[in-house]
């Protein structure tokens, strides 16, 4: 707080700090500023008086006058200056503690602030994270929601009825198409409504069901061939139906058929057989005796639903082996003719190489006879024994034994010139059996690959939709492979047998030549 006063007659300015005693301060200095120029006034004034030695009683008194009368108005200056400064310091007091009700309220208020402003982020971060939870409450109804409308039956469960009803046999065909069609119009009209379309599809699967368990026997009005008789039909389920008429013809035999499967083009397809054996016509008057007076009735049904079997049962030919081996001949196609041929001809050629091996084979009792008779040193009689010993064996005891060699390499050269004759002979034909065991498998598989190609261009012009063509197809390509190793199989066995035969003959010759050479030689030395 700034402070005036007056020290040692000059003017002076303070910093001071206790208010009070600058009050007090601030009074005297006051008057002392309004005093001392009236002082150095009348100082002025009487000065030159003084110095002219001129006094005078009036002017002094007017002076006193003047000077009591400035010393008044500076006591009235005074009193109002106090009360100036008393008004400000009370003013000042008044402003400091409006100023410090103003500081406490706005403390309070700021603190309320900051409370709110806390509040207000905890609020943000709460409606922050309930956002989010309810997004992710959205997002799992969403997938809950997809996932209820997946569990809609599609059109692909109507297809699989509809497969059933083409397997089965062809009644009340109109009747359970329009259940499906029914469904198929839910499934358009409901598709939020997964449990509608479910009922549906479970009420038409429910309607095949029951029609696959359905047994009817009933009078009607039967067709055979181009005529008309009154009979009886019998159908169980979707898996037989049969039909048979009323009069009898001069065999005892009733007209009757089944309703059996055949091979279509694309899809199975159901006709009434007619052509049944007579065994096949007493069954269904059997059946038909009894379908009235009996709870148990034997039925001549395929339950498999199958065309070959269809056929074997409306037929009931029985096949012999002949027959089967011809079918088999015939499935094979253009390549059984030269697999057929070069297994004929690999077994005429074993035939051959076994009984020439068998007859050259002989003479191990006549061998062992000559070697005895030179170990006794009767080489006459050896020769003559030698000279009747049938087979390659006696050959090489001929060949020692006929002429007097003049010593052993003349006898062992002689030998040698046989086996490069003979022991070729004794491998002759072998070989081709080994050809011919090996090129069979390989026609075979060409008759396969060529049956695959023939089964490729059949599932383009008709497609994959009959899965008995493509087996009957595949089984009849793989025929000549069978057909090629059939062949193969006992050749190879015969050439490793006959392979083994001759290397014994050969194996025989070498200790037949070898054991008459040491009898001779090193009986003579």
């Amino acid at each position: 707080m700034m402070k005036f006063g007056i020290r040692n007659s000059e003017l002076g300015i303070g910093l001071n700090r206790h208010p009070e005693r600058s009050a007090k301060r601030g009074v005297e200095g006051s008057s002392a500023r309004f005093f001392i120029p009236l002082v150095v006034a009348a100082f002025a004034i009487l000065a030159p008086a003084a110095n002219a030695q001129q006094p005078s009683d009036i002017d002094a008194v007017k002076k006193r006058a003047e000077l009591n009368s400035a010393k008044a108005d500076l006591e009235e200056a005074r009193k109002k200056r106090d009360m100036a400064v008393a008004a400000r310091w009370k003013d000042r007091e008044t402003a400091n503690q409006e100023r410090e009700m103003f500081n406490d309220k706005y403390q309070e208020s700021k603190e309320k602030v900051d409370a709110l402003m806390s509040e207000r982020a905890r609020l943000f971060e709460d409606v922050r994270v309930a956002r989010e939870d309810l997004a992710q409450v959205k997002l799992q109804a969403e997938k809950a929601r997809a996932e209820f409308l997946s569990l809609a039956a599609g059109p692909e469960r109507l297809e699989t009825l509809a497969k059933f009803q083409e397997q089965g046999v062809p009644f009340k065909m109109a009747e359970r198409v329009e259940v499906q069609n029914k469904v198929k119009k839910e499934m358009g009209l409901y598709k939020d409504d997964p449990l509608r379309i479910a009922k549906g599809v479970l009420d038409a699967a429910r309607a095949e069901m029951a029609f696959t368990r359905e047994t009817s026997v009933e009078k009607a009005e039967l067709v055979f061939g181009s005529a008309v008789a009154q009979g009886d039909r019998m159908r169980l389920g979707g898996l037989y139906a049969v039909q048979m008429a009323n009069v009898a013809d001069i065999h005892g035999l009733h007209a009757a058929a089944m309703m059996l499967p055949v091979a279509g083009e694309k899809k199975r397809a159901y006709s009434w057989q007619e052509n049944l054996a007579p065994e096949a016509k007493k069954n269904i008057a059997t059946v038909f005796a009894n379908v009235n007076d009996s709870a148990f009735v034997m039925v001549p049904v395929d339950v498999l639903l199958s065309t070959e079997l269809s056929s074997e049962l409306a037929n009931h030919q029985e096949t012999t082996w002949k027959d089967k081996l011809r079918q088999f001949f015939k499935d094979g196609g253009i390549i059984m003719y030269p697999i057929v041929a070069l297994f004929a001809i690999g077994l005429l050629i074993a035939l051959w190489r076994f009984v020439w091996l068998m007859v050259r084979g002989f003479g191990g009792i006549a061998n062992r006879r000559v070697l005895k008779a030179l170990k006794a040193g009767d080489i006459d009689t050896a020769r003559s024994l030698a000279a009747k010993t049938h087979g390659e064996v006696g050959k090489v005891l001929r060949t020692v034994l006929s002429k007097n060699y003049a010593g052993r390499e003349g006898a062992e050269k002689a030998l040698e010139e046989l086996f490069s004759a003979d022991v070729p002979k004794l491998e002759s034909g072998l070989t081709w059996i080994s050809v011919i065991a090996a090129t069979a498998p390989l026609l075979g598989l060409l008759g396969t690959v060529m049956g695959m190609i023939e089964l490729f261009d059949v599932i383009t012009m008709h497609g994959t939709s009959d899965p008995k063509l493509l087996a009957g197809g595949i089984s009849i390509a793989l025929v000549t492979t069978e057909a090629g190793l059939i062949a193969a199989i006992p050749l190879q066995l015969i050439h490793t047998f006959l392979v083994n035969r001759a290397d014994a003959v050969r194996s025989r010759m070498e200790s037949a030549g070898l054991a008459v050479l040491n009898a001779l030689w090193i009986k003579e030395k």
